[in-house]
């Protein structure tokens, strides 16, 4: 009896695999990404607040594993608004737990460098946590090597456009 149970078990589960969603697949995704954080030059001078609204379109270089984007937005700090561009590179680390062979989340390296309108020049990256295709978690810290000053900001963003999953069939 226990026998037939795992082999109905796994012919009902096998049409699901072709279902499940894979981690960095095939193809575009579209975050987009709201932070919050300090700038800061480690010495008397005080810190500053630090805000971005950003779009980072990404493609899968090595799906599984790898994507390649842009990144582009605002950033509020010293009272004033200034634009920010760049490239950006995503490395997955890790995933999460499996659910009907389809992770909840994973772990990503960020890597960014961005170009400033008033002279910034910032390199750096953080860890992300993209939870499922829907939405990412992240903190990152940039050097601003032009002007000699640290971004720390922790992110929020929401994936826009994202691919619609095929239902289940019917059984």
């Amino acid at each position: 009896m226990k026998s037939k149970f795992i082999l109905l078990f796994l012919l009902c589960c096998y049409p699901l695999r072709n279902f499940a969603q894979s981690e960095f697949p095939k193809g575009w995704i579209f975050p987009l990404e709201l932070s919050q954080g300090a700038v800061t030059a480690f010495n008397q001078s005080p810190d500053l607040y630090l805000a971005s609204l950003a779009f980072s379109p990404q493609i899968a270089v090595i799906p599984g594993r790898l994507r390649l984007g842009v990144t582009g937005g605002g950033a509020f700090t010293n009272k004033r608004i200034y634009g920010i561009g760049g490239g950006r590179l995503s490395l997955m680390l890790s995933d999460g737990p499996k659910v009907i062979e389809s992770t909840v989340f994973n772990i990503q390296l960020v890597a960014e460098h961005l170009w400033g309108t008033k002279d910034q020049r910032l390199v750096g990256g953080g860890l992300a946590v993209e939870i499922g295709t829907l939405a990412t978690i992240s903190i990152k810290s940039h050097r601003d090597y032009m002007l000699n000053n640290w971004w720390f900001q922790a992110t929020l963003g929401i994936n826009l456009f994202r691919k619609k999953i095929a239902p289940p069939p019917d059984l």
